[in-house]
């Protein structure tokens, strides 16, 4: 009998055979919550009248959307959260150390076929790592913090095959950003996207742009599949990479997507590099390439915020900082940054922003009153420079 990756990871963490539709109680590998969860999630646990993890090993609490805290309110998050791992042994990583659904893969703690549950619904990026990850409520969280499991249905099968590869001035966010007017809100409604590479060369930071966006596509999880010339199997939907351009996503939709062209000239506030969705090692060489022996455009500015303590310390080790900083970027810590709005990079009234984010919703970044586009870091880089959006191969050449 043949099996979706989705019904192989839940038969086996069900211990019984799960097909697309069954409801299972599966075996969790790793559950974690953020200091944008914490609050609920423990709410939750105390509720349940239980607050020892069924395993603290496989449970991560992740200090990154407020970093450092910004309100005595956001302090006493934090605070909790550091309390519970300590009287409980769950893993804490700290504020500075990065993105969870960057740094948890950097430590190792997501394995190839590994069940993750999470408590945001980006967890679908640590499909790039081969895992099944699922974003969840705060009390499903909660009953797989306390229990070790969780209830679920097998989610159907969307296959996503790529064709050749991306041209020149193209990314992998590019990609991604494409996908989401192709896909639409729902078009992988409840469903597992395996993404079928093929020869394209495509690398981990460009495929976890791909799985993170699923998320706005409506799928409970995505996952890279194993890289081959021709996958056996058939395409739900296919991509010839070849035809890729810089792409932007327009205010207020990650949906509402055209090429980058389209929306050349529109005059820009602020620019932001980042992000679970762009603040990769890549990313930052991207930017970097960008605006070397260049400057931020008087009256715009540059935030950059690292995805990792590590991605910080590599871009420093390779001289990416110092060209950003030359510049005029401004250096954020490693967390979510103005992604969420915490008080850290808010527009003003009436400005227009350029993000590497994955969402520009109105009040995204912590004032409705602001538009915010999305673009690849080389497009994001190369309308910093002009002081508005441009398709980002005019300054590659």
């Amino acid at each position: 009998m043949t099996y979706t990756f989705a019904e192989e990871v839940l038969s086996a963490r069900a211990g019984a055979e799960a097909k697309a539709g069954d409801y299972v109680s599966a075996e969790v590998d790793l559950v974690y919550i953020t200091d944008a969860s914490a609050t609920s999630v423990l709410d939750r646990i105390e509720e349940l009248k239980d607050t020892s993890p069924a395993d603290p090993d496989r449970v991560a609490l992740v200090i990154d959307h407020y970093v450092p805290a910004p309100t005595a309110e956001v302090a006493r998050i934090h605070g909790r959260m550091r309390r519970f791992a300590g009287e409980t042994g769950a893993v804490l990583i700290e504020q500075g150390e990065g993105i969870c659904h960057t740094v948890l893969g950097e430590m190792g703690l997501v394995e190839p076929g590994d069940l993750i549950i999470g408590a945001d619904s980006h967890t679908v990026t640590y499909g790039a790592y081969g895992a099944l990850a699922a974003g969840v409520g705060s009390t499903d969280a909660a009953v797989a913090v306390t229990t070790g499991r969780l209830w679920l249905e097998v989610p159907r099968t969307v296959n996503l095959v790529f064709e050749g590869c991306l041209p020149q001035g193209s990314t992998g966010r590019d990609l991604a950003l494409l996908l989401n007017r192709t896909m639409g809100i729902s078009g992988a409604a409840y469903s597992c996207v395996e993404i079928w590479p093929g020869s394209s060369g495509l690398s981990r930071d460009d495929l976890s742009a791909v799985c993170n966006t699923s998320a706005e596509w409506g799928a409970k999880a995505a996952v890279v599949s194993e890289p081959k010339a021709s996958p056996p199997v058939e395409a739900d939907v296919s991509v010839n990479l070849r035809d890729v351009v810089p792409q932007v996503a327009l205010p207020h939709s990650p949906h509402k997507v055209r090429p980058a062209a389209e929306a050349a000239g529109t005059q820009v506030d602020l620019c932001f590099v980042g992000t679970c969705a762009g603040g990769s090692l890549s990313d930052l060489r991207q930017a970097a390439r960008v605006l070397k022996g260049s400057r931020v455009r008087p009256g715009t500015r540059l935030l950059v915020a690292p995805g990792s303590r590590r991605i910080y310390s590599a871009a420093s080790s390779e001289g990416l900082i110092d060209i950003l900083v030359g510049a005029g970027a401004v250096i954020l810590p490693p967390c979510c940054g103005p992604c969420c709005g915490a008080l850290n990079g808010v527009p003003d009234d009436g400005e227009t922003v350029i993000s590497t984010g994955n969402r520009n919703y109105q009040g995204r970044m912590g004032n409705g009153e602001s538009d915010i586009y999305l673009g690849s870091a080389l497009t994001v880089a190369a309308s910093a420079a002009a002081g508005k959006i441009i398709d980002p191969r005019e300054v590659l050449g």
